[in-house]
């Protein structure tokens, strides 16, 4: 996740304004072309919700061609384009508690995020995974970050099978 949100801090969100007619993402980037002297391989246009487009731009040069530009208007379409951000949309109050949590006896062929997420269920929403986790350089704790609406609730043992 860490490395998507280095990869988005690249990226636009762009929403169709006015009378908002179809807009197709090749119609998005013919804008961007002509709008700002951009080249094939500059950027990506993606469909995106809840907003329309995100535009991610393949390095940092290419998005400050933009120049803090907020709007493109077209004959057919106008645009209204923000910075990303991985705040938008976000909610509060259902994982108010932030918890460092260690898995132990987890086996080496285990030893991945979605075996964590197993275990935890639904009582934990997983972050992220501690460094020496990630990098496997100590396979005898599993460590990691989350959040949670009950630290009550997260299980204190579990039995993994290995299929």
């Amino acid at each position: 996740m860490e490395e998507a949100e280095r990869v988005l801090a690249r990226a636009l969100i762009a929403s169709v304004t006015g009378n908002r007619p179809q807009v197709s993402a090749d119609e998005v980037a013919a804008a961007l072309y002509d709008s700002f002297g951009l080249v094939e391989g500059d950027f990506t246009v993606h469909v995106h919700h809840p907003e329309d487009f995100l535009i991610l731009f393949g390095s940092q040069p290419a998005m400050d061609r933009l120049a803090g530009e907020h709007f493109i208007c077209t004959p057919r379409f106008s645009l209204s384009m923000r910075p990303w951000s991985k705040l938008a949309h976000a909610g509060s109050g259902k994982f108010e508690y932030h918890v460092e949590l260690e898995l132990r006896g987890i086996p080496a062929q285990a030893w991945h995020l979605s075996a964590a997420e197993h275990i935890l269920r639904r009582s934990c929403w997983i972050e992220r995974l501690h460094p020496h986790t990630r990098s496997r350089a100590d396979l005898a704790t599993f460590r990691l970050s989350g959040r949670t609406h009950d630290p009550a609730g997260i299980r204190r043992a579990a039995a993994l099978e290995v299929v």
